[in-house]
């Protein structure tokens, strides 16, 4: 391929890769891209002239609606509220009707995705604030396509021409931009207001700019300058891309020649002007967050408002959390909770162990016929590598304060990471790299048609489908529950059941009304509970006409803790969150009660917990399950040592309720010599319950902390996954 037709072929992409990004954007509803709800206030108040917010913990949503984001820094910002400035964004407030029910962050099997109730003043054509916010959405797509070309420049630098391999090299090149351009999730945040689209652009630049440097070692006053002008403009869209100034130092270390004396004073002065420029553009930044929050980087005031882990995560925790990780770089969308197919994932995990199989086969291959790597590749594969690196445990070390396992955060190295898949599918053949980038092409168009769009999808005025349970309960006399279905009738703690319900409009309403669906125990307590919206979340009743009609389904699942076996009921209701009513049914009662699910017996072979030091939770039971003032309660668990104990620990037992008032706790220290492996060991527990306990449900909470400091001992599920260090075993009542 002629240099001038490569060139064409990424102008090409480049262009591609903007109407793509357009796809997403169009596709995916305001305010429903990943924390957009928080980044476009932002936007906005720059656009009206306000000045940089000041953070303080417990503001609320009238006075701060940037949450979080306020503690960012305000260069991406700036950019799309120059775009968005000149267009009416006052009524943004009333597109940003907030779902209080929304599932952000977790996938669920029944919808509710949404984190707004949408309106008809989103819609085509664009006016008002829908207008400011998508071309606030136009900064990002422009950003991100810029991002894409400096991705082809900085595959330029890592694959250079050779006059024996140009038809190799240029497919290289140009798969690079490709294979970032169609990375689903880059693609999302690409065509929505976030910050990451800036951070990445400059991380990207910096990465070309390194390279750049690495080839000509021009540790020149203006190389220097230009390096300190991209680490600084970086630095203002995000603080993690400081690590450029890491970077830059990196390549100009690696430009290092014979004469030490001489380079040692090229690189002093490289750093100094390098160091002197990145301060002048963003230094005021980091001074602003030292004096009003006592950390240069503004993390304490960000971790306030966003919240911390009770304690930084462990390895073995955020090892835990790697499956979400790593489904969040391929493409988790919506608030973090709407996903591909699972086989989807598992495929492009796949290719990514292909590619490293194959960067693997090229390495032994070279070693096996004694080919000596070019020192100049060696220098470029480590540059990329350290940055990298450097970015993963910067993100490992802001994940361990609050929960942030976001593949996407990886970003700003997305060039090199998709360097190392073409390289390593080109080293097994280039038509694996062909194939496996035409394949990414085509998931990254249909992700957003076939995933995206159908989430925010408001039901079709009708039944799916008649069901078999005849209902005929009016809530309010205006909303009625004509039929249902359930399914399972019977089903074990840690799995799900299904009420699919036909729902009708009789007369219009003044509210935006949530239907609660509960699983109740014989004491009236809520085993597994669903709260949404109608229309699976995406209808706002109050603007429905009289005779409407749609379908809904609730998927509750049942706590892997819960006792069993037992019989739960299921109860359902209508009530206005603002003011928490319930709707009334004729007979006066706030809920219709019916149907029954048995909860069956838990699989023993399958612990309900392991906990760090090797312990796991076989099983417990508790009697009586109705308690009173004044009254014991018997709780037994069974323990089962993997391995020994290392250390002396205390085991806690607490009755509280939802404010954390305790009635009732019993620590026990069983000894480290009860120990034996895999040999079961039950602890018999007895609380007393305060005599003046009020009536109310209560949480049973289970601890192990080491008495000589307090810190709790971690547990995790029967998945691996991270449960907490104060665990609900189950509610119970207190009459």
């Amino acid at each position: 391929m002629s240099a001038r037709l490569e060139r064409a072929a990424a102008a090409a992409i480049t262009a591609a890769a903007s109407l793509l990004f357009a796809l997403y954007s169009v596709a995916t509803p305001l305010f429903e891209a990943s924390d957009e709800l928080w980044h476009y206030p932002m936007v906005w108040h720059f656009a009206t002239g306000g000045g940089l917010p000041i953070q303080r913990a417990g503001q609320r949503d009238d006075e701060a609606p940037w949450r979080q984001e306020g503690s960012q820094p305000p260069l991406y910002y700036w950019i799309a509220a120059a775009l968005s400035a000149p267009f009416d964004a006052s009524n943004w407030r009333e597109i940003r009707r907030l779902n209080p029910h929304a599932d952000m962050g977790v996938p669920t099997p029944d919808g509710n995705a949404n984190v707004v109730l949408h309106t008809l003043a989103e819609g085509w054509p664009w006016r008002g604030a829908a207008l400011a916010v998508r071309v606030a959405r136009l900064a990002s797509i422009l950003m991100s396509t810029a991002t894409v070309f400096f991705a082809y420049l900085f595959a330029r630098e890592l694959f250079p021409s050779r006059a024996d391999n140009q038809a190799d090299g240029a497919l290289l090149r140009l798969a690079v931009p490709a294979l970032v351009a169609c990375t689903p999730m880059f693609a999302f945040i690409s065509g929505s207001v976030n910050n990451d689209n800036a951070a990445v652009l400059f991380s990207t630049i910096g990465l070309w700019w390194a390279l750049r440097l690495l080839r000509t070692g021009a540790l020149t006053a203006r190389n220097a300058a230009i390096a300190g002008l991209i680490a600084g403009l970086g630095a203002l869209s995000k603080s993690s891309a400081l690590g450029l100034i890491g970077l830059f130092g990196l390549a100009a270390l690696l430009t290092f020649k014979q004469d030490v004396r001489r380079f040692a004073t090229r690189l002093v002065g490289f750093a100094i002007v390098m160091l002197a420029v990145t301060l002048a553009i963003s230094g005021w930044w980091f001074v602003r967050n030292l004096v009003l929050y006592g950390d240069l980087l503004g993390w304490n005031a960000f971790l306030d408002v966003v919240g911390r882990r009770d304690q930084p995560a462990s390895l073995a925790q955020l090892w835990s959390e790697r499956e979400g990780f790593v489904w969040a770089y391929w493409g988790v969308f919506g608030a973090m909770n709407v996903i591909m197919s699972p086989w989807i994932y598992d495929g492009l995990n796949a290719l990514a162990a292909l590619a490293g199989l194959g960067l693997l086969w090229q390495a032994g291959r070279a070693l096996l016929r004694g080919e000596a790597t070019s020192p100049d590749a060696l220098r470029r594969a480590l540059l990329c590598a350290f940055w990298v690196i450097l970015i993963f445990v910067a993100l490992l070390r802001w994940t361990s304060l609050t929960p942030a396992s976001q593949g996407r955060l990886m970003f700003p190295c997305i060039a090199a990471i998709a360097a190392a898949l073409a390289y390593g599918w080109w080293s097994l053949h280039r038509f694996v790299l062909i194939s496996a980038g035409a394949g990414m092409a085509i998931l990254a168009v249909g992700a957003p048609l076939a995933f995206i769009a159908p989430a925010y999808a408001p039901p079709a005025d009708g039944w799916a489908g008649r069901l078999p349970l005849s209902l005929n309960a009016e809530f309010g006399n205006a909303i009625q529950l004509l039929e249902a279905d359930i399914a399972p009738d019977e089903a074990r703690p840690g799995e799900s059941a299904t009420l699919r319900a036909n729902w009708q409009l009789n007369q219009i309403v003044a509210e935006n009304y949530s239907v609660f669906v509960h699983l109740i125990n014989e004491h009236d307590v809520i085993v597994a509970q669903r709260d949404m919206h109608p229309g699976q979340g995406n209808l706002a009743l109050a603007e429905q006409p009289a005779g409407r009609r749609w379908s809904d389904r609730y998927t509750l699942r049942i706590p892997s803790l819960a006792p069993a076996p037992q019989r739960l009921r299921w109860a359902v209701g209508l009530y206005d969150h603002t003011t928490g009513r319930r709707l009334t049914l004729q007979d006066g009662s706030d809920r219709l009660i019916f149907g029954e699910l048995r909860l069956l017996p838990r699989d023993e072979a399958t612990p309900l917990l392991r906990y760090a030091n090797g312990l796991s939770l076989s099983e417990y039971a508790l009697t009586p399950t109705l308690l009173h003032p004044g009254a014991l309660l018997t709780v037994t668990t069974i323990w089962l040592p993997e391995r020994r104990p290392a250390a002396d620990l205390n085991i806690s037992l607490q009755i509280l309720d939802e404010a954390a008032n305790k009635i009732a706790q019993q620590d026990l220290s069983p000894l480290p010599g009860r120990w034996a492996i895999n040999q079961p060991v039950t602890l018999t527990h007895l609380l007393a319950i305060a005599p003046n306990a009020p009536p109310g449900v209560y949480r049973l909470l289970l601890i192990w902390y080491a008495p000589s400091d307090f810190a709790r001992l971690p547990a995790y599920d029967a998945q691996g996954q991270f449960a907490g260090d104060q665990i609900t075993l189950t509610r119970l009542r207190v009459r």
